[in-house]
Order: C-alpha cells, then structure tokens, then sequence
C-alpha cells in the first residue's frame, strides 16, 4: 500500500531512507535503494522483428507527415 505525507518536517533519517515520525510513511532518498541487485539483461530482437519494427515506424511518421501537410494545405 503507498501512503503520502504530507508533513513537512518530523523525519527520521536512516541509511538511505527517511521516516516521517508522525505517521510512518518512508521516502527513499537514493536512487540505488530502488534499483534491483544484479545487472540488467540485454535483449537482442531477432532480425525480423527489428525490420518489422522499422518498417511500422516509417509507415508511421509517412502517415504523419502526409497529415500535417494536408492540414497546411487546407488552412493556407
């Protein structure tokens, strides 16, 4: 369950986590507490999916492109 505080003032610091002392509710002050052990897995597409993948953003940004400038071309 993620609790907000609001208080302002009435935190007890611990390592890299403070406690507020009125209702309990922990703030992480440092971005490592949150981050998992270990190092992330790299994942490599196939081959396929990477050309599919290109393929669907250029149809994309052609579709996007063609919008605006009709949109140009009807209000100038």
């Amino acid at each position: 369950m993620v609790r907000h505080c609001a208080h302002r003032s009435g935190w007890t610091r611990d390592g890299s986590a403070s406690s507020c002392d009125t209702c309990d509710t922990r703030r992480f002050t440092d971005y490592a507490s949150l981050r998992p052990p270990g190092l992330p897995q790299w994942i490599t597409p196939k081959p396929r999916h990477r050309h599919e993948a290109d393929r669907a953003a250029a149809s994309r940004f052609s579709r996007s492109s063609r919008t605006r400038s009709a949109r140009r071309s009807r209000t100038g």
